[in-house]
């Protein structure tokens, strides 16, 4: 299928699946905060993933399927919105609850990066 023709919750969908293919087991939680976001002549791709095990917290590298996703993903505005989230906070837990929280204006990350310029 093609990525024009997929709707939000398939891109979701598609996200979860890509993650899930790359964050070792067993884990309790799993973090990402993913920015994405162009000022002036620049544009910035930073995220943060984490998976969560017993209270222990340890790093995780996003496969490219996934990294993708959220650029497809970010191409398709929520309903009701007309212009593109600039970045998002993912949760899921082993359980299989997740939760996508779409943000606007200039990403905290990025922000770091554009001060130290």
């Amino acid at each position: 299928m093609l990525v024009a023709d997929m709707d939000m919750l398939e891109l979701q969908e598609q996200f979860i699946g890509a993650l899930l293919d790359a964050v070792p087991e067993p884990w309790e939680r799993i973090e990402v905060q993913y920015e994405n976001f162009a000022w002036s002549d620049d544009r910035s791709e930073i995220y943060v993933a984490n998976r969560f095990l017993a209270g222990e917290k340890a790093d995780v590298d996003l496969s490219l399927e996934a990294i993708e996703a959220l650029a497809a993903l970010q191409a398709h505005p929520p309903e009701g919105q007309g212009e593109p989230w600039t970045w998002l906070t993912f949760t899921i837990n082993a359980t299989g609850e997740y939760h996508f929280d779409y943000r606007y204006g200039v990403p905290p990350l990025i922000a770091r990066e554009m001060a130290a310029q």
